[in-house]
């Protein structure tokens, strides 16, 4: 194959295998239009970048969608599956707005605002809502059975 250096951006291509071309394309096509966004003043990051690299995933304040994967009913935490990212988000059952119990049922609609741990410096899910603000639907309730009978 020639020299990068020497040759024109179609002999490069022609000498990568067809998935590595694609791929390449694809990723040149996200970061010409994260850049039009930008020259637009768009914040890009919530349209069309975090689909192109991770380096533009979630910050701190951002506000986000996504689905609860799992929720530890018991040890009150679990994570989300945010829409478009790569990552999961950390969520604490002191960040969900519900009526009573706080708990995420498995594969329910949430949205959310990112936030930083101060002791694990990672990124979390505060404000943790169903769509448009409403409380969470929450995990199904194991009923209580009194083994007296009362």
């Amino acid at each position: 194959p020639p020299s990068t250096r020497s040759c024109t951006p179609n002999q490069m291509l022609s000498t990568m295998p067809p998935r590595a071309t694609i791929a390449l394309l694809l990723a040149s096509a996200c970061q010409v239009s994260c850049l039009v966004l930008q020259a637009a003043g768009a914040r890009p990051r919530a349209v069309v970048a975090s689909r192109c690299s991770p380096a533009m995933s979630m910050e701190e304040g951002d506000a986000g969608v996504g689905k609860c994967k799992w929720f530890d009913v018991q040890k009150g935490f679990g994570f989300i599956d945010v829409e478009n990212q790569e990552q999961d988000l950390f969520v604490h059952q002191t960040d969900i707005k519900a009526k009573g119990f706080r708990s995420l049922a498995e594969g329910e609609a949430l949205e959310f605002k990112v936030s930083r741990d101060a002791k694990t410096n990672k990124l979390k899910a505060i404000e943790v809502t169903g769509p448009g603000g409403d409380f969470v639907e929450g995990a199904p309730r194991e009923p209580y059975y009194d083994d007296d009978g009362y």
